[in-house]
């Protein structure tokens, strides 16, 4: 299989992996032929690409590091809070959430259990999601990115259930800001960001008085947009004063608002994501941080269209973690942009005088550079 934007969808492309909505229903299955109606559809729900199987590709997997179920079940458990949320505001009644961290212990918990049966594929984490890019999926995603990370610096059951906890609720503060706010499909105004970042404070003041919610977790929420050199939020503080739980957080926080789309700009590429990433070390977080969350990222993701120095246009099909600059692409497109007969296998690593320069899908991407740092996700 391989990804494609919505604009290059054309009318009887299969579906390579199923659709989900914004709260975690299918919306289109796996194998599914698209139709014109279909493609408008998706167009509709801030999809921005899906995948999809054809005979040059069909030997690509692309494997969900978490089963489509568990991130279901995950993605209802948010949905579920805030609703109760939104309607006990708009109700004016105090927040009464019975059970919140049992419900979603058990969601986690069934995400934790993929990852544990899954460790080769947490071991480099290497698709691109394209589910819809809402606050249910991001905060599962930063979820799945944090907990990637605890595992490889060693943390016990108990610490990756309060990170993991902590991750998907890191943005539940969300809820309590003007709605205005939140439906808004263009940049944030300066006074609007500072609106906006009140939704750590909320979140935290929330969580700490929910009795079956650790107060780690409720203080990963509180401090994940603070940073190592002090020039984060709420608190503005630094160095030792921010728990690691908020630091690993606040990274895949980062990472994953990058390569989503938004209404207001296209994703941005893997790579560029990582070079900021990397160049935040020592700086906006810990170097140890930082080089455990990158390791655990494939530059080019298996199914992704890459261009090659020579003109060539290949999908990745294979990913080695120790060379993941250098993956197997499967050549489908020669230096003219004629499609190959034959497509074939290049395996970089074997090949040092052939090199990945860009992907071939700019309608996925966002080419500006990322110069100035993400503000609140």
């Amino acid at each position: 299989m391989r990804l494609v934007s919505l604009k290059h969808l054309q009318p009887g492309m299969k579906l390579g992996r199923t659709v989900f909505t914004e709260d975690g229903k299918v919306l289109l299955g796996t194998g599914m032929q698209l139709t014109e109606r279909l493609i408008s559809g998706l167009e509709r729900t801030g999809v921005d690409s899906v995948y999809i199987d054809d005979a040059r590709t069909n030997d690509i997997v692309v494997e969900e590091v978490i089963r489509p179920q568990t991130r279901q079940v995950a993605v209802e458990a948010i949905e579920k809070t805030i609703k109760q949320i939104t309607n006990s505001n708009k109700l004016a009644r105090k927040i009464s959430l019975k059970e919140m961290g049992l419900h979603f212990q058990r969601a986690f918990s069934s995400i934790l259990d993929d990852l544990m049966q899954n460790k080769q594929m947490v071991g480099h984490l290497t698709t691109i999601s394209s589910h819809s890019p809402s606050l249910y999926h991001h905060s599962v995603n930063v979820a799945v990115l944090a907990t990637a990370v605890g595992m490889s610096l060693g943390y016990n059951r108990t610490q990756l259930i309060n990170l993991g906890i902590g991750a998907m609720l890191h943005d539940i503060g969300k809820v309590s800001l003007p709605e205005e706010l939140l439906q808004k499909t263009e940049r944030w105004t300066d006074e609007e960001k500072e609106i906006a970042k009140q939704h750590t404070m909320l979140g935290f003041n929330l969580l700490r008085k929910q009795h079956d919610i650790s107060l780690l977790s409720a203080h990963v929420c509180l401090q994940h947009h603070e940073r190592l050199n002090g020039s984060g939020y709420p608190q503005g503080l630094s160095g030792k004063q921010i728990h690691e739980f908020a630091q690993i957080v606040g990274l895949c926080d980062i990472y994953d608002s990058l390569t989503s789309p938004r209404p207001w700009r296209k994703r941005y590429m893997p790579q560029d994501a990582v070079e900021y990433l990397f160049g935040s070390g020592g700086t906006l977080f810990e170097h140890h941080l930082v080089s455990a969350f990158i390791k655990h990222i494939a530059i080019f993701p298996i199914g992704s269209s890459v261009v090659l120095n020579t003109g060539e246009v290949g999908v990745v099909s294979r990913v080695d973690p120790d060379y993941s600059h250098r993956p197997t692409v499967r050549v489908i497109k020669d230096g003219r942009g004629n499609d190959v007969p034959s497509p074939y296998d290049l395996d970089l690593k074997a090949n040092i005088r052939l090199f990945i320069i860009g992907f071939e899908d700019d309608d996925l991407f966002n080419v500006n550079s990322l110069e100035d740092p993400p503000t609140s996700s």
